[in-house]
């Protein structure tokens, strides 16, 4: 009996250790609630540069579109395109989909793609309904 739990508790721990020492930031749609996906890190450095990176080729896809006179059909969740295990607003990189966060998520890389991709339509048109000229 007490190897029958020394076991279980083993198997416990090692199922839950990827998930006890990651730890997470929610990057968002800036301006919409939407939370696009939570970037997973290990350790105690959070990695700004990363998260920034990402919000900033958002950035650029949506000042393109303000750019653009901010017109209502230009820019849509429906402009949000999965090529391989990257995501593209138009023809603007946002992010590559790695192997770490596809483990972390218990999917394929592919898989997670297309999750943070419907996040990534909702907090697109989110954003336009916020920011159309009216």
């Amino acid at each position: 009996m007490r190897k029958l739990n020394f076991l279980l508790v083993v198997a416990l721990v090692a199922l839950l250790s990827s998930t006890v020492f990651a730890q997470g930031v929610p990057v968002d749609i800036p301006g919409t609630g939407v939370n696009f996906f939570l970037y997973r890190y290990e350790g105690q450095a959070v990695p700004h540069d990363k998260i920034n990176a990402i919000w900033e080729n958002i950035s650029k896809a949506f000042q393109a579109w303000v750019d653009g006179g901010q017109q209502p059909g230009a820019l849509s969740g429906k402009d949000v395109q999965v090529k391989g295990n990257d995501l593209y607003v138009k023809d603007q990189f946002i992010l590559t989909v790695d192997q770490y966060h596809a483990d972390a998520n218990r999917a394929t890389r592919a898989q997670l793609a297309e999750k943070w991709a419907a996040n990534l339509r909702k907090g697109v048109d989110a954003f336009v309904a916020i920011n159309i000229v009216k």
